[in-house]
């Protein structure tokens, strides 16, 4: 390795990938010159590390109680102070409300999600089937999960504006926030908290089959959550549940106009979109890193990384790692063991919307090839408008065109 890597480097974030076969090869446990993390880039020691929660802790500078004392004070006189509850949170805190949430986010809750999801899906196709061109992000990818999971917290068709610029804080309020954005971050998300809680006094009342009245009434040893606790479950749903499946949307249209016979196996065989969908997850991974605070000196191979470091854990570079996926940057329908990608996670922090994003994502990428084809880009060089930032991955624009289908498959 000739000079040194970091990833603070804007243009090593637009392009990781190089950087990350670099350093699995050569440097495997890489402690960045800039940021001064420890970072992994292996499959087995990323998923180590996800497993190792006794010794690496989830609570770091960058996720959960970081706020500041101005923020925190304006949370707390006119909202509800955030607290740790799930992804920021470790044992036996994060057990607690684990189980809570576990008991709404079923394989059974999602099923019956799912005509409703392939509805609203119906419905945005219908929307922009007729035009020349779309930004496929603006007009598919971002509406899509952000209609299901409004829906499922009573978010009014009129307020959905409004539930975007929500949303949009929630997810950057989980990453390194600068100290003149956080006072303008913490008011944007005072106003989603009042309007949630409206509907949290609704659903105590009233109660219905969404997720939210669920999450409302569920109990643990005889308890119901608070105000606050609801409050940040909320936040983290919102941001765990809304941005990932945006990106994956558009690096999944990504292939299959970059990979033709990629969208036309899918229209021949819609089984297919289940394996587009893994396959996306993996190989451009929506949030390439996260972080953990090492409890002690843990030993990755012949390094220790020592107590009290930051680890970055790269899963971008761990699902690319070619001693476990053979040909890793490339896209295979076929693939024996594409659904072991770490993109949502594993162990006890596994993602808690993973089976609703990937249903998402496997409705979405089937409707699409069922009803639409010949996928291509319709600006040239310019079709493709890159995310930025430390842990993101994917696209904030992709101009295409395509045409209808005749006929749609049985």
């Amino acid at each position: 390795m000739d000079k040194q890597i970091s990833f603070a480097d804007t243009a090593v974030q637009a392009c990781p990938f190089p950087a990350y076969d670099a350093l699995r090869d050569e440097h495997p446990v890489y402690l960045d010159p800039v940021t001064g993390h420890y970072v992994l880039t292996r499959y087995e020691d990323v998923r180590r590390a996800l497993l190792s929660h006794s010794v690496l802790s989830n609570r770091t500078p960058f996720l959960g109680d970081r706020w500041s004392p101005e923020a925190n004070r304006l949370f707390e006189t006119e909202g509800w102070l955030p607290m740790d509850t799930l992804v920021s949170n470790d044992q036996p805190e994060h057990r607690t409300y684990r189980s809570l949430v576990d008991k709404v986010f079923t394989t059974g809750k999602v099923a019956s999600l799912e005509p409703r999801i392939s509805e609203i899906i119906s419905e945005l196709i219908d929307g922009f089937v007729a035009q020349e061109e779309i930004d496929f992000i603006r007009d598919f990818a971002i509406p899509l999960p952000m209609y299901v999971i409004a829906e499922q917290l009573g978010v009014r068709k009129g307020d959905m504006a409004l539930f975007k610029q929500w949303s949009d804080a929630a997810v950057e309020s989980t990453g390194p926030v600068a100290p003149e954005r956080e006072l303008a971050l913490a008011k944007t998300l005072i106003e989603m908290q009042l309007y949630i809680a409206q509907e949290i006094e609704r659903v105590r009342v009233f109660s219905d089959d969404k997720l939210l009245s669920q999450l409302a009434h569920v109990e643990v040893d005889g308890r119901r959550l608070s105000d606050r606790e609801l409050q940040s479950l909320i936040l983290q749903i919102l941001s765990a549940g809304n941005e990932t499946t945006t990106t994956t949307l558009g690096s999944g249209m990504r292939i299959m106009i970059e990979r033709p016979e990629v969208a036309e196996s899918i229209a021949v065989d819609g089984s297919l979109a289940k394996m587009l969908t893994e396959e996306a997850l993996r190989t451009a991974t929506p949030l390439q890193c996260l972080w953990r605070t090492a409890l002690e000196d843990v030993r990755f191979g012949d390094s220790v990384v020592p107590a009290h470091s930051i680890v970055e854990l790269r899963f971008g570079a761990a699902n690319r790692d070619p001693g476990h996926f053979d040909w890793p940057a490339e896209v295979n329908l076929n693939r024996d063991n594409s659904n072991s990608h770490l993109a949502f996670g594993a162990g006890i922090h596994l993602c808690i919307g993973n089976q609703l994003a990937r249903a998402e994502l496997r409705l979405a990428f089937e409707a699409l090839t069922r009803r639409l084809k010949n996928f291509h880009f319709s600006r040239g060089a310019d079709s493709c408008k890159q995310l930025e930032g430390y842990t993101p991955y994917g696209l904030r624009e992709l101009w295409m065109s395509f045409d209808r289908r005749r006929t749609a498959r049985c």
